[in-house]
C-alpha cells in the first residue's frame, strides 16, 4: 500500500503533483485504468483547486478593515484607562494612542518622533501660529499634538480664535478623532470635519473660517499633497513663514509635490518655498518628514 504526501494547500507544486500521482497509482492499481491525457487533466483540474484554496486561505484582509478593527481596539484600550489621565491634556492622550499603536501594528500615525521635527518649527515660528489645518486625521493623534503644542505656545489662555482644522472622508474615523478630541478637552481648539479636504478647506474660506494657514500638514492620499498645496496657493492662504509639512514623501511618496516645492525658487512667479528633508530616527518605514516654509509670494 502507498502512503501519500500529506496536502497542504500553501505547499509548493511539487508536493501537489506527487500527492496527485500517488492517488492515481493507487486507484490505477484497484482500477486497472491508466491514461495520460485523463491524468493530466484531472491534475490540472486538481492544480487549479488548490490555487483557488491557497487564495482563499493566503488572502490578506483589506487594509481598511485592518485599520477599522484596530480603531475599535484602540477606542476600547483607551475609555479603559481613567478618564482623568486624558482630561485637559492632549499629550498624554496621543502618548497613549502611539502606545498602543507599537504594540499592534497597522496603525498609521504620525509618530512622536515625526511630530517633534514639526514642533520644533511651530516654536520658533513669527508671527506665533494661529490656524493650523491637516489632511487626513485618520483617529486624531496628529491632531491632538498640534493641539498639546498650541498650548505650549500660549500656555492657559489661548485665543479663541486659535484653530486646528483636521479634514478625513472616513465617517468611522472621524467620529473616533471627535471622541479623542473630547476626551482631551480642546473641542474648543480642534474642529474634525467629514470630508475631502480641499472641499472642506473651500467651505471654511467661503465662511470666513479661514484667512490665513500658518500651517499645512499634509498625511493623507500622497497624489493629493499638490493638488490640495496649490489650492492653498490659489486661496492666497498662505503667509511669508507659513510651513507645509509633508509625511510619508520618502515612502510610499509623493514625487510631483516634492519636485514641486523644490523647484519653486526657479519660477518666475507664484509661492517659493525653502524646503528640507529633514530624517528621524525611526529604525523601521517612513522616517522623513518634508518641512517647506514659505519665502516670497508673488
Amino acid at each position: 500500500m502507498l502512503i501519500c504526501p500529506v496536502f497542504r494547500p500553501d505547499g509548493d507544486i511539487c508536493c501537489k503533483f506527487a500527492w496527485f500521482l500517488c492517488i492515481r497509482k493507487q486507484r490505477g492499481s484497484m482500477t486497472g485504468v491508466h491514461s495520460n491525457t485523463r491524468d493530466a487533466m484531472q491534475f490540472s483540474s486538481f492544480y487549479n483547486y488548490s490555487l483557488a484554496s491557497k487564495a482563499a486561505i493566503m488572502a490578506p484582509k483589506p487594509l481598511s478593515d485592518v485599520f477599522t478593527e484596530r480603531a475599535v481596539e484602540l477606542r476600547k484600550y483607551i475609555f479603559d484607562q481613567p478618564a482623568s489621565r486624558f482630561t485637559n491634556n492632549p499629550q498624554a492622550l496621543a502618548n497613549s494612542i502611539e502606545d498602543f499603536a507599537n504594540q499592534v501594528g497597522h496603525m498609521m500615525i504620525f509618530q512622536k518622533s515625526k511630530v517633534n521635527i514639526a514642533r520644533g518649527q511651530l516654536l520658533i515660528q513669527r508671527p506665533v501660529p494661529r490656524t493650523i489645518i491637516e489632511y487626513g486625521t485618520f483617529v486624531g493623534t496628529s491632531a491632538l499634538a498640534w493641539a498639546a503644542i498650541v498650548r505650549e505656545i500660549y500656555g492657559d489662555k489661548v485665543p479663541s480664535d486659535v484653530k486646528v482644522y483636521s479634514f478625513d472622508p472616513d465617517a468611522q474615523m472621524v467620529a473616533l478623532a471627535r471622541e479623542f478630541v473630547k476626551l482631551a478637552g480642546v473641542e474648543d481648539l480642534v474642529h474634525v470635519f467629514q470630508g475631502e479636504g480641499s472641499q472642506s478647506l473651500k467651505n471654511l474660506y467661503k465662511e470666513g473660517k479661514v484667512t490665513s494657514i500658518d500651517m499645512a500638514f499634509f498625511d493623507h492620499r500622497e497624489q493629493l499633497y499638490l493638488p490640495d498645496l496649490k489650492l492653498i496657493e490659489e486661496l492666497n492662504l498662505w503667509r511669508v513663514g507659513s510651513l507645509a509639512v509633508a509625511d510619508n514623501t520618502d515612502f510610499p511618496g509623493a514625487p510631483d509635490y516634492l519636485d514641486y516645492v523644490r523647484r519653486s525658487g526657479r519660477r518666475a512667479f507664484g509661492t517659493k518655498y525653502e524646503t528640507n528633508s529633514l530624517h528621524t530616527t525611526r529604525n523601521r518605514g517612513p522616517s522623513i518628514v518634508e518641512v517647506s516654509r514659505v519665502v516670497a509670494l508673488n
